[in-house]
């Protein structure tokens, strides 16, 4: 399993039932973090961007990931 995968399950258990997370590595240690939620979950309430990328970031370091940056991609708000 990948560290990008083991730090996915970590983030993921830290969340909400529902909302699913995937990072995608776009080269030179640059990282987003996508953000899928069911419709159920209250997208607005998820823990804020800098948290976010805070416990991803550190989820991947103590892996041996370096982290350059990283940016949260969240769903579109429901009209």
């Amino acid at each position: 399993m990948s560290a990008a995968t083991e730090a996915e399950q970590e983030l993921s258990t830290m969340l909400d039932e529902g909302v699913t997370v995937r990072l995608v590595d776009t080269g030179d240690g640059v990282y987003q973090l996508h953000l899928a939620v069911d419709e159920a979950v209250c997208a607005d309430c998820l823990v804020p961007d800098p948290t976010l990328v805070a416990i991803a970031t550190d989820a991947l370091a103590r892996r041996g990931v370096p982290v350059a940056a990283m940016s949260v991609l969240r769903p579109a708000a429901h009209a």
